[in-house]
């Protein structure tokens, strides 16, 4: 049986079928590209679907201590079935072919994998990727040119060291005492607390295991100075304080470009918290927190981190204001 695309090119069974398959390769790599970067998934058939999948920034362990690493969108390869019209779509539209034509090359593209999978266990796009077959499973390694493109609004980003390491989860446990009289003891000094500031403030605080996000009637909420409404910072009229001296904050993530920590904040829906960029410096270098809330105790952070699940994860940590945080910055830097 012989299979004709454009230009009369004959795709025989064998041998042969697979190096006329080979010879398309390079267009339908670059077809994958565009259907990629438009949409951010392509389907291949008798393979299954590329998709890009974005992973926020996070905190890992490093050679120095902890790191904060910039977001991340990669290409990841999920083995499925994918309906043959699909195939034929995406290639009919980015080969510029008749849909006559795609009918044999999506025939024959299938077959042309399970050959070259079974005989050389990997199968090379050009300026796609490659995917390859380890320990009976099937993996994709992301061309780089293309791993680039796709990250492109986080170039130049690099991992950025922690300053002030986080208080670790087996930190507060400890401190958890299994004695009876020593709870006794923590619940009279949060009544005391309780009555001190009603007393001093005339009305009720904001509860302490949840964050800040509203201030008192007599105060008039502004928008934080250089910022926008978008960042949804919101500040004291009578101090313009976003953080005063001992309070502590739920750090989400660490960037090196202001642009960077608001483009990540528009990705994070944390319901009922003020999420505020909070500028820092650290050798000689500028930073920005992304940061969420404005607790009196590293206590009642610890309790709506776990609340909101941010804590499961290891990615946010609680800071402790050493100096008094305006919107531009540090007071006293």
């Amino acid at each position: 049986m012989t299979l004709r695309t454009r230009n009369d090119i004959s795709l025989p069974d064998g041998a042969e079928r697979d190096a006329s398959a080979e010879r398309y390769l390079p267009a339908l790599s670059g077809a994958m590209c565009a259907e990629l970067l438009e949409n951010r998934s392509v389907p291949v058939s008798g393979l299954g679907m590329f998709t890009i999948r974005h992973l926020p920034a996070e905190r890992r362990p490093g050679k120095e201590g902890m790191q904060y690493h910039p977001p991340e969108n990669r290409v990841v390869f999920e083995k499925r079935d994918v309906a043959v019209a699909d195939f034929v779509k995406m290639i009919s539209m980015r080969m510029h072919l008749e849909r006559s034509e795609c009918g044999p090359l999506a025939s024959v593209f299938p077959l042309f994998f399970k050959n070259r999978m079974r005989e050389q266990g990997s199968v090379v796009f050009p300026g796609f990727g490659t995917l390859f077959s380890e320990k009976g499973r099937l993996g994709f390694e992301t061309d780089a040119l293309l791993q680039e493109l796709i990250n492109s609004e986080y170039r130049n980003l690099g991992a950025i060291a922690l300053s002030s390491p986080p208080a670790p989860e087996p930190l507060r446990r400890k401190r958890r005492l299994p004695v009876m009289v020593a709870a006794g003891i923590v619940l009279a000094a949060i009544a005391s607390l309780f009555v001190f500031l009603w007393q001093n403030q005339g009305a009720l605080p904001v509860a302490a295991d949840r964050p800040v996000t509203s201030l008192s009637g007599a105060d008039k909420d502004v928008t934080a100075a250089g910022g926008d409404a978008k960042s949804g910072t919101l500040v004291s009229a009578r101090d313009g304080a976003l953080l005063e001296v001992g309070e502590y904050a739920v750090v989400l993530a660490t960037f090196q470009r202001k642009q960077s920590a608001l483009q990540e904040r528009r990705r994070i829906m944390v319901p009922g918290a003020v999420i505020f960029i909070w500028p820092v410096t650290g050798g000689g270098k500028q930073y920005y927190r992304l940061a969420a809330g404005r607790f009196r105790s590293s206590g009642a952070a610890a309790a709506w981190m776990d609340s909101t699940g941010l804590g499961r994860d290891g990615k946010a940590y609680i800071q402790q204001a050493k100096r008094r945080v305006v919107p531009h910055g540090e007071e006293g830097l």
